[in-house]
């Protein structure tokens, strides 16, 4: 089932809005091969500042994801975190790109958005140096967000991690499947960006 899962959400990433690069890249060969992290949407939640719980949802790829509610916005952003473990390694130089499912709901009736101010594949000990971040905003409906980039730092295998940092902003955000994608030193970032 699990294999069906990820299968799924990587036709869906590939021909989702915003993410036919990926289609196109899959002409090369097995998308699934550049996956250095088991997909899912099994979010760890930290932080004192929050509330999180799974959800069903049939809407999105995978059938649920994980609900978070930020209860109050903090200067230090990685108050409130969500993260995976990445069991490869990565390269200096490595094309990255990160995706994952995300949506935001509403607060007290204001607009169902939500700041992720840093979704950053990182170590996963101190100093949580990151390979890969970036900033994505997230609206009321399912979408597949990324951050495609080189990586800055190596990091081993298993000592990585997925972190979205969440507490920018008193808001509500259901996490869906993420994926961590290594292309090696050579594949062209343009082909992610355009």
């Amino acid at each position: 089932m699990k294999a069906v899962i990820v299968a799924a959400s990587l036709v869906a990433l590939a021909v989702g809005a915003g993410s036919s690069v990926l289609a196109r890249q899959d002409k090369d060969g097995d998308i699934l091969q550049k996956a250095i992290n088991k997909p899912s949407a099994n979010w760890q939640v930290q932080g004192a500042g929050q509330t999180s719980k799974p959800v069903k949802d049939k809407t999105v790829v995978g059938g649920g994801g994980m609900r978070v509610e930020v209860v109050a916005a903090s200067a230090q952003p990685w108050a409130v975190a969500a993260q995976q473990p990445i069991s490869g390694k990565i390269a200096k130089g490595d094309t990255l790109l990160l995706a994952f499912w995300a949506k935001a709901e509403s607060v007290d009736g204001g607009p169902a958005t939500a700041t992720i101010s840093g979704a950053r594949i990182q170590q996963s000990i101190a100093p949580y140096d990151a390979a890969l971040q970036g900033s994505v905003k997230v609206g009321g409906e399912w979408a597949m967000h990324t951050v495609p980039g080189k990586a800055v730092i190596d990091i081993p295998a298993g000592g990585g991690n997925v972190s979205l940092h969440l507490a920018s902003a008193r808001q509500t955000v259901v996490l869906g499947p993420v994926f961590v994608l290594d292309f090696g030193p050579d594949y062209d970032l343009s082909k992610l960006t355009n």
